[in-house]
């Protein structure tokens, strides 16, 4: 009888266990949840900001900045994704995943916009030297005042007749991109998100 009493103690406590254990586990995944889903929310929000932004820019014909901007900077969607997959519906993780793939798009498109600031900047100085090397040697009796017009003429000239200092692809793909994304805080999937993170006075 002690024997049998010993046992069915043993089975209880090894069930205990696994239940306890269980439900830690299911409490870590709900709180891994609820903080990617809050990481979610504070990206969709950073993005926006930036979109937004940019489309000011866009209508009021202003050329874009040449700013290294992240519009995901914590990169939310690609790790924590498949956390969503039985929290929302298809049509609304499509949305989500569409609305990520985008950003990265538009990222590209910027850090592209960046890159050509920087390398045009460099070929500008370069051809600075070349060109008033020439002039000097060409016209060596001209005063320092005439050599600095003189070149500023020269460089005028040739950058206005200079197609590759204008990144009119760069412009046109940051156009398009931006005309294709719909904002998620103007969809029902943001009220979702905000709901299944609990978290509704600071992110609005």
């Amino acid at each position: 009888m002690k024997e049998i009493l010993l046992n069915q103690t043993g089975s209880f406590a090894t069930i205990l266990t696994a239940i306890v254990a269980y439900l830690i586990y299911r409490k870590s995944k709900s709180d891994e949840l609820e903080n990617a889903v809050r990481i979610i929310i504070l990206e969709i929000k950073e993005s926006e900001r930036v979109i937004k932004n940019l489309r000011e820019i866009k209508s009021s014909g202003n050329l874009y900045p040449n700013d290294l901007v992240k519009v995901t900077p914590l990169k939310g969607w690609v790790r924590y994704s498949h956390l969503f997959m039985k929290k929302l519906n298809n049509d609304e993780y499509d949305q989500l995943n569409d609305y990520f793939k985008k950003c990265e798009v538009l990222e590209k498109y910027i850090e592209k916009n960046h890159n050509f600031f920087w390398i045009t900047t460099e070929e500008r100085a370069k051809q600075n030297e070349i060109m008033g090397a020439k002039i000097a040697y060409e016209k060596p009796s001209l005063t320092d005042e005439d050599f600095t017009i003189e070149l500023d003429k020269t460089l005028k000239l040739y950058f206005s007749n200079t197609s590759a200092y204008t990144p009119a692809g760069i412009a046109t793909q940051l156009d398009r991109n931006l005309n294709s994304i719909t904002l998620i805080t103007v969809t029902p999937v943001w009220n979702k998100l905000k709901l299944i993170a609990k978290y509704n006075d600071l992110l609005g």
